[in-house]
Protein backbone atom coordinates (compact mmCIF):
# COMPACT_ATOMS: atom_id res chain seq x y z
CA UNK A 1 0.00 0.00 0.00
CA UNK A 2 2.54 2.72 0.81
CA UNK A 3 4.24 1.62 -2.27
CA UNK A 4 1.41 2.45 -4.24
CA UNK A 5 1.01 5.80 -2.62
CA UNK A 6 4.36 6.83 -2.98
CA UNK A 7 4.45 6.21 -6.80
CA UNK A 8 0.82 7.89 -7.22
CA UNK A 9 2.49 11.21 -5.24
CA UNK A 10 5.77 10.83 -7.43
CA UNK A 11 3.80 10.78 -10.43
CA UNK A 12 1.28 13.39 -9.66
CA UNK A 13 4.66 15.96 -8.34
CA UNK A 14 6.39 14.87 -11.56
CA UNK A 15 3.53 16.12 -13.83
CA UNK A 16 3.05 18.94 -11.54
CA UNK A 17 6.79 19.85 -12.44
CA UNK A 18 6.86 19.09 -15.73
CA UNK A 19 4.48 22.08 -16.90
CA UNK A 20 6.67 25.84 -16.42
CA UNK A 21 2.82 27.46 -17.24
CA UNK A 22 2.65 29.57 -14.08
CA UNK A 23 -0.78 31.18 -13.49
CA UNK A 24 0.28 33.66 -10.77
CA UNK A 25 1.91 35.98 -13.10
CA UNK A 26 -1.47 36.62 -14.77
CA UNK A 27 -3.52 36.71 -12.21
CA UNK A 28 -0.73 39.08 -10.40
CA UNK A 29 -1.08 41.26 -13.74
CA UNK A 30 -4.37 41.73 -13.52
CA UNK A 31 -4.64 42.50 -9.71
CA UNK A 32 -2.20 45.19 -10.46
CA UNK A 33 -3.90 46.57 -13.25
CA UNK A 34 -7.39 46.66 -11.40
CA UNK A 35 -5.30 48.44 -8.52
CA UNK A 36 -4.12 50.83 -10.92
CA UNK A 37 -7.34 51.60 -12.30
CA UNK A 38 -8.87 52.13 -8.97
CA UNK A 39 -6.23 54.43 -7.98
CA UNK A 40 -6.68 56.43 -11.37
CA UNK A 41 -10.52 56.71 -10.89
CA UNK A 42 -10.51 57.80 -7.44
CA UNK A 43 -7.50 60.77 -8.08
CA UNK A 44 -10.20 61.81 -11.27
CA UNK A 45 -13.06 62.19 -9.29
CA UNK A 46 -11.04 63.79 -6.56
CA UNK A 47 -9.52 66.19 -9.61
CA UNK A 48 -13.54 65.98 -10.73
CA UNK A 49 -14.81 67.44 -7.13
CA UNK A 50 -11.64 69.88 -6.67
CA UNK A 51 -12.37 71.12 -9.76
CA UNK A 52 -16.32 71.91 -9.20
CA UNK A 53 -15.21 73.16 -5.60
CA UNK A 54 -12.99 75.96 -7.54
CA UNK A 55 -15.80 76.71 -9.99
CA UNK A 56 -17.97 77.08 -7.64
CA UNK A 57 -16.22 79.34 -4.88
CA UNK A 58 -14.74 81.52 -8.27
CA UNK A 59 -18.93 81.76 -8.96
CA UNK A 60 -19.60 82.81 -5.72
CA UNK A 61 -16.94 85.57 -4.82
CA UNK A 62 -17.70 86.91 -8.76
CA UNK A 63 -21.26 87.23 -7.72
CA UNK A 64 -20.50 89.14 -4.39
CA UNK A 65 -17.82 91.46 -6.03
CA UNK A 66 -20.93 92.13 -8.56
CA UNK A 67 -22.93 92.97 -5.94
CA UNK A 68 -20.86 95.13 -3.92
CA UNK A 69 -20.24 96.73 -7.34
CA UNK A 70 -23.79 97.02 -7.70
CA UNK A 71 -24.26 98.59 -3.62
CA UNK A 72 -21.18 101.28 -4.48
CA UNK A 73 -23.07 102.33 -7.75
CA UNK A 74 -26.01 102.88 -5.48
CA UNK A 75 -24.46 104.24 -2.46
CA UNK A 76 -22.81 106.70 -5.29
CA UNK A 77 -25.91 107.53 -7.05
CA UNK A 78 -27.81 108.28 -3.13
CA UNK A 79 -24.73 110.55 -2.31
CA UNK A 80 -24.59 112.48 -5.25
CA UNK A 81 -28.82 112.68 -4.64
CA UNK A 82 -28.22 114.36 -1.45
CA UNK A 83 -25.15 116.63 -2.35
CA UNK A 84 -27.32 117.86 -4.43
CA UNK A 85 -30.22 118.19 -2.74
CA UNK A 86 -28.13 120.08 0.19
CA UNK A 87 -26.81 122.21 -2.58
CA UNK A 88 -30.22 123.14 -3.31
CA UNK A 89 -31.39 123.65 0.22
CA UNK A 90 -28.52 125.81 0.78
CA UNK A 91 -28.88 127.82 -2.35
CA UNK A 92 -32.82 128.07 -1.20
CA UNK A 93 -31.25 129.48 2.03
CA UNK A 94 -28.77 131.88 1.29
CA UNK A 95 -30.83 133.63 -1.39
CA UNK A 96 -33.26 134.97 1.47
CA UNK A 97 -31.17 137.38 2.87
CA UNK A 98 -33.63 138.00 5.35
CA UNK A 99 -31.20 137.21 8.07
CA UNK A 100 -33.96 135.58 10.00
CA UNK A 101 -32.95 131.76 9.95
CA UNK A 102 -31.02 130.73 12.77
CA UNK A 103 -29.64 127.14 13.20
CA UNK A 104 -29.25 124.89 16.26
CA UNK A 105 -27.13 122.01 16.47
CA UNK A 106 -29.30 118.95 17.01
CA UNK A 107 -26.42 116.09 16.74
CA UNK A 108 -24.07 115.18 19.98
CA UNK A 109 -20.80 116.01 20.01
CA UNK A 110 -19.85 112.39 21.70
CA UNK A 111 -19.78 114.05 25.10
CA UNK A 112 -23.69 113.69 26.24
CA UNK A 113 -24.40 111.49 28.78
CA UNK A 114 -27.03 110.01 31.29
CA UNK A 115 -25.90 108.65 34.72
CA UNK A 116 -21.99 109.44 34.04
CA UNK A 117 -22.18 107.16 30.92
CA UNK A 118 -22.12 108.02 26.93
CA UNK A 119 -24.25 106.06 24.51
CA UNK A 120 -21.64 103.60 23.99
CA UNK A 121 -20.94 101.95 27.49
CA UNK A 122 -25.04 102.24 27.84
CA UNK A 123 -25.18 99.84 24.95
CA UNK A 124 -22.59 96.96 26.00
CA UNK A 125 -24.20 97.30 29.48
CA UNK A 126 -27.73 96.43 27.58
CA UNK A 127 -26.32 94.02 25.16
CA UNK A 128 -24.19 92.19 28.53
CA UNK A 129 -27.79 92.07 30.74
CA UNK A 130 -29.20 90.92 27.81
CA UNK A 131 -26.77 88.36 27.20
CA UNK A 132 -26.71 87.24 30.48
CA UNK A 133 -30.57 86.75 30.37
CA UNK A 134 -30.58 84.43 27.63
CA UNK A 135 -27.56 82.75 29.39
CA UNK A 136 -29.90 82.15 32.20
CA UNK A 137 -33.05 81.47 30.66
CA UNK A 138 -30.65 78.45 28.90
CA UNK A 139 -29.52 77.41 32.00
CA UNK A 140 -33.08 77.01 33.87
CA UNK A 141 -34.88 75.20 31.06
CA UNK A 142 -31.92 72.45 30.62
CA UNK A 143 -31.80 72.06 34.61
CA UNK A 144 -35.80 71.82 34.41
CA UNK A 145 -35.68 68.83 31.93
CA UNK A 146 -32.63 67.37 33.79
CA UNK A 147 -34.79 67.20 36.76
CA UNK A 148 -37.38 65.95 35.33
CA UNK A 149 -35.47 62.90 33.68
CA UNK A 150 -34.18 62.30 37.44
CA UNK A 151 -37.33 62.28 38.92
CA UNK A 152 -39.06 59.75 36.32
CA UNK A 153 -36.00 57.70 36.81
CA UNK A 154 -37.05 57.40 40.88
CA UNK A 155 -40.65 55.85 39.95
Amino acid sequence: MQKKLLITFAIIVSIIFSFSVCFANDALTDASNAVKDTMNNAGNAVKGTMDNAENAIKDSTEKTENTMRNVGNSVEKAGNTVEKDVGNATSQTTTRNDNTYTATRTSTDGSATFMGMNATAWTWLILGIAAIAIIAVVWYYSMQITSENNDSRKD
